[in-house]
C-alpha cells in the first residue's frame, strides 16, 4: 500500500511536467524564406541593379523575435546581412537592427569591423504601432545610433532619423498600403528635412494547389528630394 501511494505521488508530480515541455516547444517557431524581387528597394533608395535575393531566417518565442535577413543582387552589384531582435507588446514592436552592407564587390569580409568610421555596420533602432483590427493606420519611427551614417563635415554620426505613416486596406483578395516616408532633419536620408519615400504596394497570395500558394508583391516607390521612381515585382518561397 505504502508502495502504491508513494507511485501515485510520483506520477502527481511527474505528470505536469511532459505536458509543460510539448506546451514550450509548442511556443518556440522557426521560419524559413525566400524572396525574390526583381530590384532591392528600401526607404527610398534602390540598392542594387538588378534581381535582388533576399534569403532570411526568423525564431519566435512568445513576444520575442531574432532573426538574420540577406539581400543579394545577381549582377553583384549589391550585398547585404542583417541581424535583428525584436519584442511586441500590444500594438507596438521595437526591432533593433543591425545592417551590414559591404562595399561590392566585396573583396574582403568586414562583418567583425565596427571602428567608427571605417565599420559598414549601422545599428538602427525602430518602434512601429500597427492595430489593423481597429484601423487601417500604422507608423514607423527609426534612428539611426551608430555605424556608417557619418555626416561628411564634422565625422560625427547624423542620428538621422526616418519617420513613415501608411495606411493599409483590404480591396477583395489584394492588400493595399500606402505610405508616406520622411526625414525631418538633414540626415543620411537627404541634404534637408524631406519626403524621401512615398508610394504604394499592392499584395496577393494566390492559391496553386491545396498545400502551396504563392504570395506576390508589387511596390510603385517616388523618392520626391532625388527626383527618382522605381517599381518593383516580388515573389516569397
Amino acid at each position: 500500500m505504502k508502495r502504491l501511494g508513494l507511485l501515485t505521488i510520483t506520477l502527481f508530480l511527474l505528470f505536469p511536467y511532459p505536458v509543460q515541455s510539448q506546451d514550450t516547444i509548442r511556443r518556440h517557431t522557426i521560419d524559413v524564406s525566400l524572396d525574390i524581387y526583381s530590384q532591392h528597394l528600401w526607404r527610398g533608395f534602390a540598392n542594387g541593379t538588378s534581381v535582388s535575393l533576399q534569403p532570411s531566417v526568423e525564431y519566435n518565442y512568445n513576444n520575442f523575435t531574432a532573426g538574420i535577413w540577406g539581400a543579394w543582387s545577381m549582377d553583384g552589384s549589391y550585398t547585404e546581412l542583417d541581424l535583428y531582435l525584436a519584442y511586441s507588446k500590444a500594438n507596438f514592436t521595437v526591432t533593433l537592427y543591425d545592417y551590414f552592407c559591404p562595399v561590392n564587390p566585396v573583396r574582403n569580409f568586414e562583418f567583425f569591423e565596427i571602428s567608427k568610421g571605417k565599420t559598414r555596420h549601422t545599428f538602427d533602432l525602430n518602434l512601429e504601432y500597427a492595430d489593423p483590427e481597429r484601423h487601417p493606420f500604422s507608423l514607423l519611427v527609426a534612428t539611426m545610433l551608430y555605424g556608417d551614417d557619418l555626416n561628411p563635415d564634422n565625422g560625427n554620426n547624423y542620428y538621422s532619423t526616418y519617420i513613415e505613416p501608411a495606411a493599409g486596406f483590404d480591396i477583395g483578395k489584394v492588400r493595399l498600403k500606402v505610405f508616406a516616408g520622411l526625414t525631418p532633419v538633414k540626415s543620411y536620408y537627404a541634404s534637408q528635412a524631406a519626403f524621401v519615400n512615398t508610394g504604394a504596394s499592392v499584395s496577393r497570395v494566390f492559391r496553386i494547389t491545396g498545400k502551396f500558394s504563392l504570395p506576390v508583391k508589387a511596390s510603385l516607390v517616388h523618392n520626391p528630394h532625388k527626383g527618382n521612381t522605381w517599381f518593383s515585382l516580388g515573389i516569397n518561397f
